[in-house]
C-alpha cells in the first residue's frame, strides 16, 4: 500500500477514536497490516503528532492517540484536579505563614487530597521526586532549573513547560506538606514561600522527618501502579526523608517498585559545559538524574538523548566517553 494512503488511514482512525488505541485496535480500525502500519506510526510519533505509551491503565500498551487530542484531555483533567483541590483547601481555611507546618489544617488537607482523591496523569510513565526550594512555585527555582534540564535533555520535554507531553511526572517533597505534584505546585499552601527542613532545629527535624517519610511513602504505595519507574533526586535531610520513605514502601508492598536516590556520592558530575564551569551543587550533579532516566528509555530514545547531551558539550568527572556519546551507562536502582 502507498505510504500516503496508509498515513491517511492511521490519522483518520486516531482522530475518530474516542480514546487511545492499542496496536491491535489500530490495525483493526485502519484495516492495515502491521507491516504497513509500523513505519507510518514511527514517523507520526517522531514528528510529535501522535503520542505513544501507556496512556490508559486498563489497556495493554503501547497505545496511540492523536497528540493534540490527548493534550486537551490532559489539560481538562489537570483543571479538574486543581478545582477540586482548591475547594478542599478553601474548606480548610488559610492561616498565617508562621503557623503553617505539616500538622496545620491546610497542609493536612492538601496531603489528604493528593493521597485520596487525586489521580496522577495517566500518560506519565516515570515518577521523579524532587526536593523543595525556598522560591515558589518550586519549578521557578535555580535548583529545579538544573533538575528540569536533566529531564528535558533525557526526554526532549520539560516537566513543567511541556507538562502534557513529558513522560516524567515530578512530585516535590515539600517540607511543610509532603508530596506536591508539579501541576498543583502553585496552589495554597504549596505556593507559600518559606524555608525547608535544612533550616529546622535538630529537635524539630526529628519530629517532622517521620511524618514526611510516611507521607512520601504513602504516595508511592497508593499511586505506584501508575508508574513504570521511580527515582528521587534529593540531598542531605531531603535524601534522608526519601531513604526512610523507601524503607517504608519496601515493608508495605509485596512487590515494591524500587527507586534510586540521587545524587550518589562519587557518582558522575559535570566538570564543564561548553566554556562554562558549573558553580552550584545542582548544576554539577543533574547529570546523574539524566543518566538514570536515560537508562529507562528505549534504545532509539537513548540515542536522541545522547545527541542532545552532546550538543551541550558536557564533560564529566570522572570522564566517561560511553555515557556522553551513546546515552547509555545510567545507574540502575
Amino acid at each position: 500500500m502507498e505510504r500516503n494512503e496508509a498515513r491517511y488511514r492511521v490519522v483518520a482512525a486516531l482522530l475518530q477514536a474516542g480514546e487511545p488505541l492499542t496496536l491491535s485496535e489500530l490495525v483493526r480500525v485502519s484495516q492495515l497490516t502491521q507491516a504497513d502500519l509500523a513505519p507510518v506510526l514511527r514517523e507520526l510519533v517522531a514528528d510529535a503528532q501522535v503520542i505513544e505509551g501507556k496512556l490508559l491503565s486498563f489497556k495493554s500498551s503501547p497505545q496511540y492517540c492523536w497528540a493534540t487530542r490527548w493534550e486537551q484531555k490532559a489539560q481538562r483533567r489537570t483543571v479538574g484536579s486543581r478545582q477540586q483541590l482548591e475547594d478542599v483547601i478553601r474548606s480548610a481555611g488559610t492561616i498565617p505563614r508562621a503557623q503553617l507546618d505539616v500538622h496545620s489544617a491546610p497542609a493536612q488537607a492538601f496531603y489528604e487530597y493528593v493521597i485520596g482523591e487525586y489521580r496522577p496523569p495517566e500518560d506519565k510513565r516515570f515518577l521523579v521526586f524532587l526536593q523543595c526550594s525556598v522560591r515558589r512555585p518550586f519549578s521557578t527555582s535555580p535548583s529545579h532549573a538544573s533538575m528540569r534540564r536533566a529531564i528535558r535533555v533525557a526526554t526532549r520535554s520539560d516537566p513543567s513547560q511541556d507538562f502534557e507531553s513529558c513522560p516524567v511526572h515530578v512530585v516535590v517533597l515539600a517540607s511543610k506538606i509532603g508530596p506536591v505534584p508539579y501541576e498543583l505546585e502553585d496552589i495554597y499552601p504549596a505556593n507559600v514561600r518559606g524555608g525547608g527542613v535544612k533550616g529546622y532545629t535538630g529537635e524539630h527535624y526529628d519530629r517532622v522527618r517521620p511524618v514526611l517519610a510516611e507521607r512520601m511513602a504513602q504516595y508511592v504505595v497508593v499511586h505506584r501502579g501508575n508508574y513504570d519507574r521511580i527515582a528521587a533526586f534529593a540531598q542531605g535531610r531531603y535524601g534522608e526523608v526519601m531513604a526512610a520513605a523507601r524503607s517504608i514502601v519496601a515493608k508495605r508492598c509485596a512487590d515494591p517498585s524500587p527507586f534510586v536516590i540521587l545524587p550518589r556520592e562519587g557518582g558522575a558530575s559535570i566538570e564543564s559545559m561548553g566554556e562554562s564551569k558549573p558553580c552550584t551543587y545542582w548544576a554539577r550533579y543533574w547529570i546523574q538524574l539524566y543518566l538514570e532516566i536515560v537508562s529507562w528509555l528505549e534504545p532509539a530514545q537513548r540515542h536522541g538523548a545522547a545527541a542532545r547531551l552532546r550538543a551541550l558539550h558536557v564533560h564529566l568527572s570522572p570522564p566517561s566517553h560511553e555515557e556522553v556519546t551513546t546515552g547509555e551507562g545510567g545507574e540502575q536502582p
